[in-house]
């Protein structure tokens, strides 16, 4: 046997042996996995920080069946809506993020879930002003907490980059989950224990920009799992951006890509 195939055979065995020992997408919302949810500390004596009131339970897989809406549009999304990954299809409406790359890793199964692969995903379609509804699960990471704890991201117009970490009841900063990085923090810290499902709803509004002026920013605001933890923010330049760079009217929505055994699944995207 040569090396390349015994190395290969190797890979295969560890990726089968990885799906075995429980990195499965947790399983749908059941009545009986309810648990009590630690309440979050504010980080200083500032009322409007953003911390809520802890609720009485939290599903230990995630997602309420309240805020998950597997198979239906969620609320507020029409006609104009469109299921981003269908169950048991192929990902049609997908690229990879790098053309030089393909996007063979990146799988769905009959249920939904889409296991992210190593690289960047892209859609094929831009879009400028949209409802995007998605849900997304991490693996647990005992013992790395901050920025070396697990984490994935969505990229909108491949230039603002929302933060997803397996970062539960730690204080929000500029890099915890919900932050857009680089531009603004959340305020709140809204996610729940890995791997639980993470239900995520972002509402954007492009730039306006006219005759090469740019006439406003662009605008964001996301919930997750409910609670609201970006509020209509401004997004400003990058810092470092060169002066007079002007950001992109429309682009594609950019799933990260990841080693670790990330799930998404649920995407819905309306164009308003």
């Amino acid at each position: 046997m040569s090396f390349r195939t015994a190395t290969m055979a190797v890979v295969t065995l560890l990726w089968s042996f990885d799906v075995a020992v429980g990195n499965d997408p947790p399983d749908a919302i059941a009545g009986d996995d309810f648990v009590t949810q630690p309440a979050f500390e504010a980080n200083d004596d500032n009322p409007n920080d953003g911390v809520r009131s802890p609720p009485m339970v939290a599903s230990r897989t995630g997602v309420t069946a309240a805020l998950s809406t597997l198979d239906a549009p969620p609320p507020g999304f029409d006609g104009k809506s469109v299921m981003l990954a269908v169950p048991g299809r192929s990902l049609t409406l997908w690229k990879s993020a790098v053309e030089t790359l393909t996007a063979d890793d990146w799988t769905i199964d009959g249920e939904g879930n889409v296991r992210a692969g190593r690289h960047d995903l892209a859609t094929i379609a831009p879009y400028r002003d949209f409802q995007l509804h998605l849900e997304y699960s991490l693996p647990r990471t005992p013992g790395r907490i901050g920025i070396r704890a697990s984490s994935t991201g969505v990229r909108v117009h491949d230039r603002y980059d929302i933060e997803f970490r397996n970062d539960f009841g730690r204080p929000p900063k500029a890099t915890s989950t919900g932050a857009v990085l680089g531009m603004v923090a959340p305020v709140a810290n809204a996610v729940l224990p890995a791997p639980g499902w993470q239900a995520v709803d972002i509402y954007f509004r492009a730039p306006r920009i006219e005759s090469g002026v740019l006439l406003e920013a662009g605008r964001l605001s996301m919930m997750i799992n409910g609670v609201l933890v970006q509020n209509n923010a401004v997004l400003e330049s990058m810092s470092g951006e060169a002066e007079g760079d002007l950001p992109p009217t429309e682009g594609p929505i950019i799933l990260e890509g990841s080693d670790e055994t990330v799930y998404f699944r649920n995407l819905w995207i309306r164009p308003s």
